[in-house]
């Protein structure tokens, strides 16, 4: 992998998601960034109103930007708010439903279902008392999974908003979780890169080299690479096929974020040490 350009915030970054309009990232001070994906500018930059920012995700079909943290804001590419939802516990993680109209939020206390413009949300309590630190959801929307700070990770059915299925403990908080879009694979990150059959959820994939302190993982759009780094200042690609995996050479602090480009040729990575950089694969996709 090939980096290409390299961005600098004001403050360190907690979250990236690269989209249609360009890569939005957010820091730690709740400034909201919107930089070109062709080079390092930036195209606007505005303040978020809450008091801790966690997590950002572009809406489907592009047109909006959710912030979470102590409460939900969903904001158009200029800056205008159009919606606020007061959480009732700190949201860490936020989902778009394929509709483009909820949000799935992933909470220290539990999970909420979010609807534009509605003013209550569907809420259930996790059955663990550690944090929900991460989550994602199936393809098709109708189940959603979680980890948490004490290494559970439930899979929830959206009918009925509780978890049926529990997969084994791990050791260690879980960080990350992406089901792929296909929905054959479901990828979780802790101490270790753990890949799933979610046919019988059968382990397929453990990967343990340089992955202790892992903070994120993201899978390419071909669903073919996974790119994932944290604590040890490094962005690992992992290759599914053919099992090699490339590592970037050190930023200054902790690796916190990373996305993808639409094409799966490019992905681009946050650090806590206020920098973000954008890198080319120069194998196929």
């Amino acid at each position: 992998m090939e980096i290409l350009w390299t961005f600098t915030h004001m403050f360190p970054v907690v979250a990236i998601d690269w989209a249609s309009y360009g890569i939005i990232t957010v820091d730690n001070r709740n400034y909201l960034y919107i930089w070109s994906d062709t080079g390092p500018s930036l195209k606007r930059k505005f303040k978020v109103d809450m008091s801790r920012v966690s997590d950002v995700k572009v809406s489907p079909n592009g047109r909006y930007i959710a912030v979470a943290g102590d409460r939900v804001i969903i904001y158009t590419y200029s800056g205008n708010e159009i919606y606020k939802f007061k959480n009732t516990s700190y949201t860490n993680r936020i989902v778009w439903f394929p509709d483009g109209k909820r949000l799935l939020a992933i909470q220290n206390k539990g999970v909420a279902v979010i609807t534009m413009f509605q003013d209550t949300a569907v809420e259930s309590e996790t059955e663990t008392g550690c944090p929900l630190l991460s989550g994602d959801l199936s393809p098709d929307g109708e189940f959603f999974a979680t980890g948490s700070c004490d290494g559970r990770v439930d899979i929830w059915s959206l009918t009925i908003m509780r978890p049926y299925r529990t997969l084994e403990r791990f050791q260690s908080e879980v960080r990350d979780i992406v089901w792929t879009k296909n929905g054959k694979l479901f990828i979780i990150g802790d101490e270790a890169l753990r890949i799933y059959d979610t046919k019988d959820w059968s382990l397929i994939k453990e990967i343990r080299n340089d992955t202790y302190g892992s903070l994120f993982l993201s899978v390419s759009p071909f669903e073919t690479k996974v790119i994932y780094g944290g604590t040890d200042k490094k962005v690992k690609l992992y290759d599914i096929k053919s099992g090699a995996i490339f590592e970037s050479e050190e930023f200054f602090h902790w690796v916190v974020d990373g996305d993808w480009s639409e094409n799966g040729l490019m992905f681009a990575v946050v650090s806590a040490d206020q920098t973000g950089r954008v890198y080319r694969i120069k194998v196929r996709p």
